[in-house]
């Protein structure tokens, strides 16, 4: 029945048929191991903050310095293979620092060692379990309470160090003593506090190609570099 007869004759050459067979993946040959520029600033930021950070922790809760520093590389690596989030951040935590303290002080060094290594593997048995799907049951407005709660705590203690005095222990006792603390400036504090913000603000919008190439070293430790040598001045 000519209903039946396709009005175009399928193309039978040969360069289509190549064509359509032909892979849609890139042409195989050595892989080459690249690092993004921002991956590579970030990762000396948390670095600079997290060497320092390992070391007291370890300090504080008597272990040894050593643990502390590997600790924090182990931590990375494995956090940053099996992390399932492209902006997940690794590092010491110091409010688990209490807890490892109590540990080490009731059951030594050694056992607080073979505990660490049983929660780890606790850890990596529920992941595979899937267990952490039982948080998406907690409302989002919890959780941003939460971090809102950490960060309004963790902004009014430095302020009293932006102003050149010391923090309190409780949110409402800094809050209470900020009056004070705005009547009895000290300028140096304060001059170093607005320099550092300036730096912060200013770096990451440094104009031309110049600028481009500049932009690449972390704005924080350009602040943290520019007040401490202004300080030593």
């Amino acid at each position: 029945m000519s209903a039946c007869v396709p009005t175009h004759a399928p193309d039978s050459s040969p360069h289509r048929a190549e064509s359509e067979h032909q892979p849609h993946s890139p042409p195989e040959g050595p892989r080459r191991f690249r690092v993004a520029g921002a991956d590579v600033s970030a990762s000396i930021a948390v670095f600079l903050i997290a060497l320092p950070l390992s070391l007291g922790i370890a300090l504080a809760t008597g272990a040894p310095l050593q643990a502390g520093l590997v600790a924090a590389a182990v931590g990375g690596l494995v956090a940053g293979r099996l992390g399932g989030s492209p902006l997940q951040v690794s590092g010491p935590a110091a409010g688990l620092t209490v807890v490892t303290a109590d540990l080490i002080h009731q059951y030594g060094w050694r056992t607080t060692c073979a505990i660490t290594v049983l929660a780890g593997l606790s850890q990596l048995a529920l992941a595979q379990l899937r267990v952490a799907r039982s948080a998406l049951a907690v409302s989002p407005a919890i959780v941003h309470g939460m971090l809102a709660g950490i960060g309004v705590t963790i902004a009014v203690a430095q302020l009293h160090i932006v102003l050149g005095g010391t923090p309190q222990s409780a949110v409402l006792d800094n809050v209470g003593a900020l009056p004070a603390q705005l009547a009895h400036l000290h300028p140096a504090a304060v001059s170093m506090s607005a320099l550092t913000l300036a730096l912060l603000f200013a770096w990451p919008r440094l104009p031309g190609p110049v600028g481009r190439r500049l932009r690449s070293v972390p704005a924080a430790l350009v602040a943290v570099a520019g007040a401490t040598a202004a300080a030593v001045l």
